[in-house]
């Protein structure tokens, strides 16, 4: 084989692979996809799956809520807006489309490749007795199809009484300030803060996000319901039990 014809030959085979990307990327993006892109601030952005919600520190005149929950394409920006919406995971689900939760419009503002999918949340009579739950991904339409296969799936959990936040039993969680969960418990911290909800900042080489909670002050925390347990016990002939009949403590 002379050497100018291997010089063709390459020059062939450079051309032919090139416009074999070339047309991969053309297909990738005529076909954008939406996955759901809710992420902690820990160092390494460990992936968030689902959120929990209670209605209970909420004034009773208010009857809904919407969760808006983060989302990312896949592809490059749009010159338009492009609208989606969410769908149910019928597995799993224990909560009633169009009863409990409606499914409201998102929008990818153009030149943007984030964005967020709101959920109405209804804070119905039977909430109050009952916890539920919405698997749901992203409803597939002329702007998007689902995404990232980890990242097709969230799960909202909610509840007009007290509900067992998402980050309890994290490596770092709720568990290392307030101990073992159990329903009676999370009541009590909720009825003496006033607050359900403790996004824990994951490291202190992470500036705190707005609305995080820092070591400092989740400590500051434990001893006000440790406090207020104390309080409790000294008025009353029997001590705080939990639904299981066991008494509350907090770790020292």
């Amino acid at each position: 084989m002379t050497m100018k014809f291997k010089i063709i030959l390459s020059v062939t085979l450079l051309t032919a692979l090139l416009s074999s990307c070339a047309k991969e990327i053309d297909t990738y993006e005529d076909d954008p996809r939406l996955y759901f892109f809710e992420r902690a601030t820990d160092l390494t952005q460990t992936r968030i799956s689902s959120k929990s919600i209670s209605f209970l520190p909420l004034p009773v005149a208010i009857v809904t809520d919407t969760v808006r929950i983060k989302v990312k394409t896949m592809g490059l920006a749009a010159n338009v807006d492009r609208v989606f919406k969410g769908a149910t995971v019928a597995t799993g689900t224990t909560a009633t489309e169009g009863v409990h939760y409606v499914f409201l419009n998102g929008v990818i503002k153009a030149g943007q490749v984030e964005g967020f999918l709101p959920v109405l949340l209804n804070r119905t009579e039977d909430i109050r007795r009952t916890t539920l739950t919405l698997n749901l991904t992203v409803a597939a339409n002329e702007n998007f199809k689902p995404g990232v296969l980890e990242d097709q799936t969230f799960t909202l959990i909610w509840s007009d009484d007290v509900v067992k936040p998402a980050n309890w039993d994290d490596l770092i969680g709720l568990s290392f300030y307030f101990g073992p969960y159990t329903k009676e418990k999370f009541r009590f911290i909720v009825n003496t803060i006033g607050i359900d909800n403790f996004p824990l900042q994951q490291s202190p080489r992470v500036p705190l996000n707005p609305g995080e909670y820092s070591n400092s002050m989740m400590n500051d925390i434990k001893l006000r319901v440790k406090e207020a347990l104390a309080v409790y016990n000294a008025s009353h002939a029997i001590p705080l039990l939990d639904e299981n009949g066991i008494m509350i403590t907090f770790p020292n």
